[in-house]
């Protein structure tokens, strides 16, 4: 498997990983919790967009299997989603009984968003290497 490839999996394991333990630490250990920002999420998150597309494309480019490139494509938007988009403040009522409920269903959905993402990118990564492996077709050229 290409380096690339390896790394693009990795980064996304980590960000899963990542968004996976954050409120495990955060609850479990709060004077460590500073220690765990947010710009450590975004850095991970915005990592795994260039490596990824550096890792898949080529790849997929020789075969154009549209479902593999549509599984890496919806990955990378609940990747991104999970990231940028439940955030508990865009979405909370001001009262503080909501605000609690609110929080623990935006951090579910955050979650669940970033491990199908995460799970989808490896995945795609993963099938469009295999059928390179796999393919038997005389015209396309692997490495």
């Amino acid at each position: 498997m290409p380096i690339l490839t390896r790394l693009s999996i990795f980064l996304s394991s980590l960000c899963l990983a990542h968004c996976l333990a954050m409120p495990l630490v955060v609850l479990l250990l709060p004077a460590l919790a500073h220690f765990f920002s947010e710009t450590v999420e975004i850095l991970l998150v915005m990592s795994i967009l260039p490596v990824s597309l550096i890792a898949f494309l080529p790849v997929w480019n020789r075969h154009r299997n549209n479902s593999i490139l549509r599984v890496f494509i919806i990955s990378l938007i609940l990747i991104f989603g999970s990231q940028f988009v439940f955030h508990g403040d865009l979405f909370l009522n001001s009262d503080s009984a909501n605000l609690m409920a609110g929080s623990f269903s935006i951090a579910f959905i955050r979650g669940m968003s970033m491990l199908a993402g995460s799970l989808g990118l490896a995945y795609s990564l993963y099938m469009v290497n295999r059928h390179t492996h796999v393919c038997t077709n005389p015209h396309h050229h692997h490495h």
